[in-house]
């Protein structure tokens, strides 16, 4: 009888958990323009404009992200097998293998053979900030033995993904949180390609910086510091998108004239705001998950961050200055966030806490609402349960 009722408790445990309370958005709710003049410019520098076939004698390509909070190596590997070219990490055989530079950096990209009714490539988005000297076009070449070592101060990797058995309806952009693609990431991936999207997961975050990061702060201006040092991910994540749209019409020249969705999740949501305020006037619908306001608290007060700012050795912990600077932390940026835009929540949040999610809500002049009887975890450790829904309502928004 124990062992029943404890049976119970647990059915009825995850059956409350996952279910979601649905907030309509407020009525009324109308964007409300930002003004781009009130930030700094991104500065990463272009390369000239190139396209070249690398496939044919490649070995390895080695990107190698130079950065203080999160470094990084991501490699294409590739080896001869049958007479073909295979790709070492996934085991798959290469279609083609190509590097694009030009506005907005350099592009590593591989396609794979057709598998079944789907297309799908991983590439790697190399950016020079102003910081850095930018190689020549000829540096980012393999050598005579096929390799070449790549190091920038910016990168992110990508993959895309769609069907060919069916006309595309439209490119949903997925930002994922910490760790690249993880579960809920792919299960959202999932269920938009099979409703046809073409999809694009951006791995915002794949390696994190330490827990506990002390950061310490040396200039007059502390807000202005502050917001440099979120600007340097703001700024990757929307220059990459920007090269990796360019790879998509190239690839899938139809896409331009069909629905752009932006979907960000946890870490990624924090980014997505900023994407959106550059691309506004292409983006048809806006998903935030377990996304907040206010980064410089959210990283301070995450559980999976805890980073601590200090100032003449003392403890910086005041957002009003920062607060009181225009930048492109998701406080500024969502009141211009679209009509067609679902915040999803989970309410007791602790990694992005939840003062941070309803600040969000309200900063964005509170949109349609979903909120998660559970914490961070739980509600990805239940995605399966609401990826569909998140999906339909993307469906519904993007036909109207």
């Amino acid at each position: 009888m124990q062992f029943i009722s404890y049976l119970l408790f647990i059915y009825i445990t995850l059956l409350t958990g996952c279910s979601m309370q649905r907030v309509p958005a407020s009525t009324g709710r109308k964007p409300v323009p930002i003004h781009t003049d009130e930030f700094a410019s991104c500065d990463w520098q272009s390369l000239p404009e190139t396209s070249k076939d690398l496939l044919k004698g490649v070995n390895t390509i080695t990107c190698e992200l130079v950065n203080d909070l999160s470094p990084e190596i991501m490699e294409f590997s590739f080896i001869d097998a049958l007479g073909k070219t295979r790709a070492k990490h996934s085991g798959t055989f290469a279609d083609s293998f190509y590097l694009q530079t030009g506005e907005f950096g350099a592009n590593y990209y591989l396609e794979y053979e057709p598998k079944k009714e789907f297309r799908e490539c991983i590439g790697r988005w190399c950016g020079w900030s102003s910081a850095l000297d930018p190689p020549t076009v000829q540096e980012l070449l393999p050598d005579e033995e096929g390799n070449v070592h790549v190091k920038s101060d910016g990168g992110l990797v990508y993959r895309l993904k769609w069907k060919t058995d069916s006309p595309v309806r439209g490119l949903a952009v997925v930002y994922c949180g910490l760790g690249g693609l993880q579960h809920a990431s792919k299960v959202l991936g999932k269920e938009l390609l099979e409703e046809r999207w073409a999809v694009v997961h951006v791995y915002t975050v794949l390696n994190a910086p330490k827990y506990n990061t002390n950061i310490l702060l040396t200039e007059e201006d502390t807000a202005q510091e502050i917001i440099r040092l979120f600007d340097r991910k703001y700024c990757q994540v929307i220059t990459a998108t920007k090269s990796i749209l360019k790879i998509v019409e190239q690839k899938l020249p139809a896409i331009r004239t069909l629905p752009l969705a932006l979907l960000g999740i946890s870490a990624g949501a924090l980014n997505t705001p900023a994407v959106y305020h550059e691309l506004q006037n292409d983006v048809d619908a806006v998903v935030l998950i377990a996304g907040g306001a206010n980064q410089f608290e959210i990283v301070q007060d995450g559980t999976f961050t805890k980073w601590e700012f200090s100032k003449m050795f003392t403890p910086y912990t005041d957002s009003t200055a920062y607060l009181n600077t225009p930048s492109r932390d998701p406080y500024f940026l969502a009141p211009e966030l679209p009509e067609n835009t679902l915040l999803v929540h989970a309410k007791w949040d602790k990694v992005v806490p939840a003062k941070n999610g309803d600040l969000l809500w309200k900063r964005a002049g509170k949109p349609e609402r979903w909120i998660f009887s559970g914490g961070h975890l739980g509600l990805f450790a239940t995605f399966d349960w609401h990826a569909d829904d998140i999906v339909n309502w993307l469906q519904q928004k993007t036909n109207e």
